[in-house]
């Protein structure tokens, strides 16, 4: 491989996908790094291969052309590369077991999002899962959970987990919906900008309706609980209208939105900021993904989550101002290219706060219970760490170095946000005012001999 880039794009989901076309088809050579052996994402996964293509719904499939173009578009991509260090002129990666580092002229980010952890008791147990998680068991190996389930949360995964487990034939016992009536009421504010994408809005009901019609319901649902019922068994225990209540099941899909993945962001030191409706940080970023950092680009749902359509827009957009800013395009030729795109991502960034204030999480689903195990990695209880915040630890990094949450092999990307969530409520301070875990390189675990025998374009380390 060479060891020299115009682009090197991480991420090769709608984003990195689009913007790869964009690059290599003004002439700049350009390298994709994903950690997955197909293009796609996590929204398009395995969506050149999967044989459910058809039954997955059109967005889905959607994305088969998308990564049929990418493909084809002569950039070089580089699947099971996992970037582990950063910086605007040079990127390294660990790839089969071998680490190297590249050099660039611009560099793109695109690593997506992710689905949100919520520490619930329990849900370390076999058969417990996020709803995302069983929707790429789904595509990448057309793998269905075991019933009946029991879907918990609130977000719209849900709905779509809930419509595939009828189409599959899977008993789902009961979906638990965690959030507020009245954020659907104040969703009614931003219901001009629904309409901006009325197919997709329309398709939103649709599987709403399906949900609530063909599976039993359970609305304003908390404080939820699993246990282990017997082997191959789970007891679901919540507190509803009408008190205490138990199911049973053999699985449960939980869900609670999703969120920007912020660690390589972090790492690159790029300036981030708030969603308030939705509770997370994702980098700042303008209309072409220029970050605080000079030659740092992003695109998709890294810099706040809005979906493949605005995903693909938003890698279209980069990738041609890459080209602008190397010398391929003129401002007035950027433009012109740009059009189509730009009215593309103003609908989706219009529909936005409708989704964002419908699907508001509630604050005290994120508040972990004191027997949930928050940091999986280290085993650490909510109870745990909530006695040395009380003793006085004010951010995140400071919990990190004082009890190790964070410290394990995810690198705090599961127990983030409900440290945030603990500090803010103990302390009483505004959670835009604590940023998450300070990300540090490698940003995944490596053998100490890869970075013995890693050498770059310029020196050895």
């Amino acid at each position: 491989m060479r060891n020299s880039w115009d682009v090197v794009i991480v991420g090769a989901g709608p984003a990195g996908m689009s913007a790869a076309i964009e690059t290599t088809k003004h002439g700049l050579s350009t390298l994709v790094l994903d950690r997955q052996i197909e293009p796609g994402g996590q929204i398009f996964r395995s969506v050149a291969s999967s044989p459910l293509i058809h039954e997955l719904g059109g967005d889905y499939a959607a994305g088969r052309p998308l990564a049929q173009r990418f493909l084809a578009c002569g950039a070089q991509f580089e699947a099971g590369a996992n970037v582990w260090d950063i910086s605007p002129d040079q990127i390294y990666f660990s790839q089969n077991g071998r680490s190297q580092g590249v050099r660039c002229r611009q560099v793109l980010l695109a690593s997506g999002a992710m689905e949100r952890p919520v520490p619930l008791p329990g849900w370390t147990l076999p058969g417990v899962m996020g709803s995302g998680a069983s929707d790429v068991l789904l595509k990448s190996a057309s793998l269905l959970p075991q019933g009946p389930v029991v879907l918990c949360g609130n977000g719209p995964l849900i709905l779509q987990a809930a419509v595939h487990l009828h189409h599959y034939k899977v008993p789902v016992r009961a979906v638990l919906f965690t959030g507020r009536l009245r954020n659907a009421l104040l969703a009614m504010r931003h219901m001009a900008g629904a309409f901006a994408r009325p197919a997709y809005f329309l398709h939103g009901m649709s599987m709403a309706a399906q949900t609530f019609l063909k599976h039993k319901c359970i609305f304003g649902a908390h404080d939820i609980r699993m246990e282990q019922d017997s082997p191959g068994g789970l007891k679901i225990s919540y507190t509803g209208r009408g008190g205490r209540k138990t199911l049973a099941a053999a699985t449960v899909l939980l869900h609670e939105g999703v969120i920007s993945e912020s660690r390589i962001t972090r790492l690159a030191r790029c300036r981030h900021q708030w969603n308030e409706r939705q509770r997370y940080w994702h980098v700042s970023a303008d209309m072409w993904g220029q970050t605080s950092v000079p030659a740092i680009r992003t695109a998709g749902d890294v810099a706040g989550v809005r979906g493949a359509v605005a995903a693909q827009a938003e890698g279209s957009l980069v990738g041609l101002d890459i080209c602008r800013e190397l010398g391929r395009l003129t401002t007035a030729q950027r433009d012109a290219e740009a059009t189509f795109c730009r009215r593309v991502l103003w609908r989706c960034r219009a529909l936005q706060p409708f989704l964002d204030q419908y699907f508001a999480p509630l604050p005290s689903m994120l508040q972990p219970a004191d027997e949930a195990v928050v940091c999986r990695c280290e085993e650490l209880t909510a109870g745990q760490l909530r006695k040395i915040v009380q003793q006085g630890c004010y951010t995140p990094d400071g919990l990190k170095a004082q009890a190790r949450p964070g410290m394990g092999t995810c690198q705090g990307r599961m127990c983030g946000s409900a440290v945030v969530e603990m500090i803010a409520q103990t302390q009483g301070l505004p959670l835009e005012s604590l940023p998450l875990y300070t990300a540090q390189p490698p940003l995944f675990p490596l053998r100490i001999g890869e970075l013995v025998a890693m050498r770059s374009s310029a020196d050895s380390l």
